[in-house]
C-alpha cells in the first residue's frame, strides 16, 4: 500500500502528465498520419471498415476502429480526434508507475513515472491520434502484470486480464505486438509450477483473440514496410536514439543516469537477473530485432517503434532505488520532473515546435492571401490526398485547388498546362509532408516569377506568386558556337516558318552543349541552375535527357539525368524547365556542363534552350 505522502507525489505527476498531454491538443494541425486515418473512415458498415479502411494499411485495427466510433458518434473534430490517445497517454504515466513499483520499489514507480511523464518522447507520441499512445498503454499494463505473474505476487485474475493486455498490443501496433510476445516467449521460462499452466492458459486466450484477425495480418506483412521512404539504420543508430529520447539533451542524460547510478551506490542492492539484467534485456530485445530486420529485409526502425520497451529501460535505470530513504527518493523525483519539465517546455520548446507537417496552417494562410487578392489567385497544392488541405479549408472557405498533387507521375506535366493557360493575376502554391521536387516552383516561376510572400513550417511550405516580367536568360543558345556553347552544326534545320531547329537523334544523341568553368559561376555567388528548352513537337513519348555534368581533368563528380516525359503532356505547353545546385567544388579546374541527351528513341527536335544561373 502506497503511504499519504506517496500518494501525493505520484497525484502531482499524474497532474503535470496530464497536464502536459492536454494542453492545446485540440489546436495544433492534425498530422499526414492522422488525416489518412480519418480519409479511411467513410464507410457504414464495421467490416467495410476492416477490409477498406484498415487491411489496405500498415498498421493493427485498434485506433482506426476507435477513430471510427468516435467520429460517427462525436464528428471528426481535432478534439474529438485525438481525446481517446491523450487519455490513453495520461494513463500510461500511472501504469509506467505500476510497472516500476511491482518491478523495483515504490520509489523506483516516482522516479520512472516522473521521467515518463516530462519526457517529450512519450508526450509527443500521446497527443496524436496514431496507435502510439494505444500500444504504450496496452504494452505498459501487459508488462506489469507479467512481471507480478514472474514474482509470483499475482491475483487469479491477472492471468484474464494479462490475455486481454497482450492481445490489446497486437491490435495496437506491430511492435507493441512485438514487445508482447517477447514478453510471452521469455515468461515461459521463468514461470514455474501451477502458475506456469495458467500462464499457458493466458496466451492461448491471447492468441484466440487475436485469432480473427491473423488474415489481415498476413495481408499487411505483405505490403511491406515503409522502406520507400525510410532507410536502413546506420551502426550508431542506438546510441542517437537513446540521445533523442531524453530530450536530445547532455543535461538531462547526466541528470537520470546521475540517479540511477546514486540509488546503486547508496542502497548497493544484491543484483539479480529479474531486477538488474532482464528490463535492459527487455529494452535491447526489440531494438535488435528492428535493427537487423531494417538492414537485411526492410526498413522499419524508427523513433517511434521503441516506444513500446521504453518503459523498461526506465525500470532498468532505476533498478537500484529501494524506499529504505524516503525523503531522498522525493527529493529525487522532484528534481527530476522539475528539470525535465522544463527541459522540455522551454529548452525544447516543444509547445512551439511543429513536430510534423502542418496542414491547419497552411489553409489559414491559403484562405486569408485568397481572400486579399479577391480570388484572383491560382491553387496548387502537393499533397498526398486532397482531403488532407480539404479538411481545414472547407470549414472556413469552400475553395477548392485546380491541382492537388505536382510530384506524381503525371504532376510536373499537369501544373505545366495549368500555369501556362492561368488568366489568374497571383498563384497560391503550398505543400505539406512529400518529397519536394525543385522542379515545380521553377515551373511556376515560369509564368509567376514574383515571389510575393512565403511562410516555411516544419516539412511544409506556402508561397504566393504573382505574374510578370521574367528575368533574362544567362546564357541563350542562339544556334553559333561561342566560347560557352557547342554544338553540331549538321543537326540544324529550318523549319516551314523559318525558325531554326536542332535535332537531337539516335544518330546525334546530344544537343546544345553549355561549358563553363565553375570559377566563373562562384565569383559571381551563384548556386542555382534553371534551364529552360522548348521543343518544336509536344511529344510525351520521347526519351530525352537533360544531364547536369560537374567535373574536372579526374572524372566527373557530380552528375544528374532527368527526363523530359514528366513534363510533358498530349496538347499541353511545349516548354520544360529543370533545376539543379551547384556541388561545391573540387579543383580550380572543375568544369560544369549541362546538354540534352538522347540515350535512345526516336528523334526530338528542340527550338530552344536557356539558362539562368541565381
Amino acid at each position: 500500500m502506497l503511504g499519504k505522502t506517496e500518494k501525493v507525489i505520484l497525484a502531482f505527476i499524474l497532474f503535470i502528465g496530464a497536464a502536459l498531454r492536454i494542453h492545446n491538443f485540440w489546436d495544433f494541425s492534425l498530422s499526414n498520419d492522422e488525416l489518412s486515418a480519418l480519409a479511411r473512415l467513410n464507410f457504414d458498415s464495421f467490416s467495410d471498415l476492416i477490409m477498406n479502411g484498415v487491411r489496405i494499411d500498415g498498421h493493427p485495427a485498434a485506433a482506426q476502429v476507435i477513430l471510427w466510433h468516435m467520429t460517427k458518434w462525436f464528428g471528426n473534430g481535432v478534439f474529438v480526434v485525438r481525446l481517446p490517445f491523450v487519455l490513453a497517454g495520461i494513463l500510461s504515466v500511472y501504469f509506467m508507475f505500476q510497472l516500476a513499483k511491482e518491478w523495483i520499489s515504490t520509489s523506483a514507480g516516482l522516479l520512472s513515472a516522473a521521467v515518463f511523464a516530462t519526457l517529450e518522447f512519450p508526450l509527443l507520441y500521446s497527443r496524436i491520434a496514431r496507435p502510439y499512445a494505444l500500444g504504450m498503454l496496452f504494452a505498459l499494463m501487459a508488462a506489469k502484470l507479467w512481471i507480478r505473474i514472474v514474482k509470483q505476487k499475482q491475483k487469479p485474475s491477472d492471468f484474464v486480464w494479462l490475455a486481454f493486455s497482450l492481445a490489446l498490443c497486437a491490435y495496437s501496433h506491430y511492435f507493441a505486438a512485438l514487445t508482447a510476445g517477447i514478453l510471452a516467449f521469455i515468461g515461459l521460462f521463468l514461470i514455474r509450477g501451477k502458475n506456469l499452466k495458467l500462464y499457458l492458459f493466458a496466451l492461448i486466450g491471447a492468441l484466440l483473440l487475436y485469432l480473427p484477425y491473423i488474415p489481415i495480418f498476413l495481408h499487411q506483412l505483405s505490403l511491406g514496410g515503409v522502406g520507400q521512404w525510410l532507410g536502413p539504420p546506420e551502426n550508431d543508430w542506438i546510441f542517437k536514439h537513446l540521445h533523442y529520447v531524453f530530450n536530445d539533451s547532455a543535461f538531462v542524460i547526466l541528470l537520470v543516469l546521475a540517479a540511477g547510478i546514486a540509488g546503486v551506490l547508496i542502497f548497493k542492492p544484491k543484483k539479480n537477473f529479474q531486477n538488474h539484467v532482464l528490463p535492459f534485456f527487455l529494452f535491447l530485445t526489440p531494438f535488435l530485432v528492428g535493427f537487423f530486420y531494417s538492414r537485411n529485409v526492410n526498413p522499419v526502425l524508427q523513433d517511434s517503434t521503441l516506444l513500446f520497451s521504453f518503459p523498461f529501460l526506465l525500470v532498468f535505470l532505476f533498478s537500484g532505488w529501494n524506499d529504505g530513504k524516503e525523503k531522498l527518493s522525493y527529493a529525487t523525483t522532484g528534481i527530476l520532473l522539475f528539470v525535465i519539465l522544463l527541459s522540455t517546455t522551454v529548452e525544447k520548446r516543444f509547445y512551439q515546435t511543429n513536430h510534423f507537417g502542418v496542414f491547419k496552417e497552411l489553409a489559414e494562410h491559403i484562405i486569408v492571401w485568397n481572400a486579399e487578392v479577391e480570388h484572383d489567385a491560382l491553387l496548387i497544392g502537393d499533397f498526398n490526398f486532397p482531403f488532407y488541405i480539404d479538411y481545414y479549408i472547407e470549414k472556413q472557405d469552400p475553395i477548392k485547388f485546380t491541382l492537388y498533387r505536382t510530384t506524381d507521375e503525371t504532376g510536373l506535366a499537369e501544373l505545366k498546362s495549368v500555369v501556362d493557360t492561368s488568366s489568374k493575376e497571383f498563384l497560391i502554391y503550398a505543400w505539406s509532408t512529400v518529397n519536394q521536387a525543385p522542379e515545380v516552383e521553377a515551373i511556376i516561376q515560369e509564368k509567376f516569377p514574383i515571389e510575393v510572400k512565403r511562410e516555411v513550417y516544419f516539412n511544409s511550405e506556402v508561397v504566393m506568386f504573382k505574374k510578370g516580367e521574367n528575368e533574362s536568360p544567362t546564357f541563350e543558345f542562339n544556334f553559333e558556337k561561342t566560347d560557352v556553347w557547342n554544338f553540331n552544326p549538321d543537326a540544324v534545320q529550318t523549319d516551314s516558318v523559318g525558325s531554326k531547329i536542332i535535332l537531337i537523334s539516335p544518330e546525334n544523341p546530344y544537343g546544345p552543349t553549355l561549358q563553363i568553368a565553375l570559377a566563373k559561376l562562384q565569383e559571381k555567388s551563384f548556386s542555382e541552375v534553371r534551364v529552360r528548352i522548348e521543343c518544336a513537337k509536344n511529344d510525351t513519348e520521347n526519351q530525352l535527357q537533360l544531364v547536369f555534368d560537374q567535373g574536372n581533368e579526374n572524372g566527373g563528380y557530380a552528375w544528374e539525368s532527368d527526363a523530359f516525359k514528366f513534363q510533358f503532356k498530349k496538347g499541353g505547353p511545349k516548354w520544360g524547365v529543370f533545376y539543379y545546385k551547384l556541388k561545391d567544388e573540387q579543383s580550380d579546374s572543375d568544369v560544369l556542363k549541362i546538354y540534352p541527351w538522347l540515350p535512345e528513341g526516336k528523334s526530338v527536335k528542340m527550338s530552344s534552350m536557356e539558362i539562368r544561373f541565381r
